[in-house]
């Protein structure tokens, strides 16, 4: 009688458990649309601009809009990061063997140990690790340092309560990434996303049956080379599928793989993924904006090069194992395959812009 009661109570138990984490599940699922109003209206205000929160709708094809596993769709730019955060905090495939012999990684996308958004901790940085990530030249002021390490520190707090079963502190987790993507976002392209400048450029580039999209930013860069020139969307990417989307394509093409109608075909000419990257709700944009941290915390974690690591993962005379590193967002694109300028302080200040976005726009 005794051993059937102890049953039951096992019983009882795995069913409570199995309840527990699918109400985990359901929460985090619909958890994005109620963070992406809150972050993306406080980011808005900050910015007095309403680009986040703005209501989009189709003006194109627009296939790769219409792909998303919840019952309600991002209707706006806010959701759609909120969103595309809340899956990579868990782990995503980088595919990024195809530039691992740059990076001293592997060729084999299935060698790689797995990262996501929370896999890791961020690393401190300091002026002295900046110089060796980032170059002497592009180091931020010290109060800009101080803006990254308390972020580091308050996401690396909540992950470590997120990974002991923590469900508001992983809600914080998706409310930090889902702010330092929607600041990105701005210091990359919303405040000039309808210039005359971006029309024209978009007149210049698409296709007749393309209508550029409000608040999708055309862009050409004189410093870059004929191929990489064309820069557009939300996180300005080239459309250009032999370029540094390719990774993004092939993760997307795989979370997919059941859509047929949401599958990117890897031979569409330049002029046909410009209606990709520049869609009117810029899910694919914003896809490959979030998948570019898990690229270059995917080479920081795997590779055998000091130099494509932060230096807190040499130690003894030589790199830590792949789970005990910490990662960087603040790396030279040759580094470590760094995609934003941002990051690396490209221009000397927009580095401290994106951060003071991050932290000024929180209260």
């Amino acid at each position: 009688m005794a051993s059937m009661k102890k049953f039951k109570i096992i019983i009882v138990l795995a069913c409570l458990s199995k309840f527990s984490h699918a109400l985990e599940e359901k929460i985090l699922s619909h958890d994005y649309l109620d963070n992406a109003s809150v972050v993306g209206s406080m980011v808005d205000d900050f910015k007095n601009n309403d680009e986040l929160l703005s209501t989009r709708i189709l003006v194109n094809e627009d296939s790769t809009d219409q792909c998303f596993d919840f019952e309600k769709s991002p209707e706006n730019f806010s959701e759609q990061i909120s969103y595309y955060v809340s899956q990579m905090l868990e782990d995503t495939q980088a595919f990024v063997g195809g530039v691992g012999s740059y990076y001293g990684t592997s060729s084999n996308n299935d060698a790689y140990y797995p990262v996501s958004l929370m896999s890791h901790p961020l690393c401190e940085v300091n002026t002295q690790t900046l110089a060796k990530t980032i170059s002497n030249t592009k180091i931020p002021d010290n109060l800009t340092i101080e803006r990254i390490n308390r972020f580091s520190k308050t996401t690396n707090d909540l992950r470590i309560e997120a990974k002991n079963g923590d469900i508001v502190a992983k809600k914080k987790i998706l409310e930090k990434w889902s702010r330092f993507y929607s600041c990105l976002s701005y210091v990359e392209s919303l405040s000039s996303a309808d210039s005359e400048k971006s029309n024209q450029v978009a007149k210049k580039y698409a296709s007749e049956n393309y209508r550029k999209p409000a608040g999708v930013k055309f862009y050409e860069d004189p410093y870059q080379n004929e191929s990489s020139k064309l820069n557009i969307g939300l996180f300005q990417f080239t459309p250009n599928l032999a370029n540094n989307i390719s990774p993004c394509v092939k993760a997307w093409n795989q979370i997919h793989q059941n859509k047929t109608h949401c599958q990117i075909n890897s031979k569409l000419t330049n002029k046909e993924v410009i209606n990709v990257v520049g869609s009117s709700l810029q899910s694919f944009n914003t896809f490959c904006g979030v998948h570019k941290m898990i690229q270059t915390f995917s080479i920081q974690v795997n590779t055998n090069k000091t130099s494509a690591t932060h230096p807190n993962n040499f130690f003894n005379g030589k790199l830590k194992s792949a789970d005990l590193r910490c990662v960087s967002p603040h790396f030279q694109s040759g580094k470590a395959y760094v995609h934003f300028g941002p990051f690396m302080n490209s221009t000397g200040k927009n580095l401290g812009e994106l951060f003071t976005c991050i932290e000024n726009s929180d209260r």
